[in-house]
């Protein structure tokens, strides 16, 4: 990608400091969970201040993550507003022919292998959810939960020697997790055991699905619903224990 490339990119995303309809907390929360770095929170920039900036030190493979996944924010919350009107609607057609162009080309768009996941990391991002919690930071607390999922089952298949399927799709994660380590109902066991196991996946989706209708990493706008403290606390519990089962799942088979 040129720097002319580069620079459509800019000026689709980057609106007078501003990034599309991202404030500056979701901004961060999306940038670490594209290419691990809250790039407002790393520059201390505007959020289009502290895009420009990444771009002119990222590695082409990170940037052209990052790129996708605005593009891809763009497409599902933008495309048909104000937002892709006059100059911009031509510059969304000229981002996608390049990002198309590139996927063809076999780049890369991960985001790096997790090296370690154990229980003191599990630990460690419950407490944080629950703190966010108790400052009724709701949103982050939601994200933080999804997140603990989502590395849970990327290391977990990664021990397999296998690839993670889609990092954004904590749904087809969890299908790669079960499939690799068998984790299906069974008749010779006891049905409480298959209830449980049945169960699992109720938690996974609901996790994903609130998440992505009232946590902090992405501008719902309108879309975006309230949720209370206890509903909060359950949603991180849930996500710590079911980690915790995924994580001794793996420890057991390898």
């Amino acid at each position: 990608m040129n720097n002319i490339e580069k620079g459509a990119f800019l000026k689709l995303f980057n609106r007078n400091g501003y990034v599309l309809n991202f404030s500056t907390n979701d901004f961060n929360c999306f940038t670490m969970e594209s290419i691990g770095v809250p790039l407002c929170q790393k520059y201390g920039l505007s959020k289009g201040g502290s895009l420009t900036a990444y771009c002119s030190e990222a590695t082409e493979t990170d940037l052209i993550k990052l790129f996708s996944d605005l593009l891809e924010y763009y497409e599902l919350h933008l495309l048909s507003s104000s937002y892709n009107e006059g100059e911009y609607s031509n510059l969304y057609d000229k981002c996608k022919i390049i990002i198309e162009r590139e996927s063809k080309n076999n780049v890369k768009l991960s985001t790096p292998a997790i090296t370690c996941v154990n229980r003191d990391y599990i630990k460690d991002i419950s407490i944080r959810a629950m703190q966010d919690v108790d400052n009724q930071n709701y949103d982050s607390a939601l994200t933080k939960s999804r997140t603990l999922l989502e590395e849970v089952f990327c290391y977990v298949i990664e021990q397999k020697g296998d690839t993670p399927s889609d990092k954004g799709d904590i749904g087809k994660l969890y299908k790669q997790v079960k499939d690799l380590y068998n984790m299906h109902t069974d008749g010779n066991m006891d049905k409480r055991i298959n209830t449980l196991l049945s169960g699992l996946e109720k938690i996974v989706s609901s996790i994903a699905e609130m998440r992505n209708k009232a946590s902090d990493s992405h501008g719902v706008g309108a879309n975006r619903i309230t949720i209370n403290d206890h509903h909060a606390r359950l949603f991180v519990n849930s996500s710590m224990t079911m980690a915790d089962f995924i994580l001794s799942v793996a420890e057991k088979q390898n």
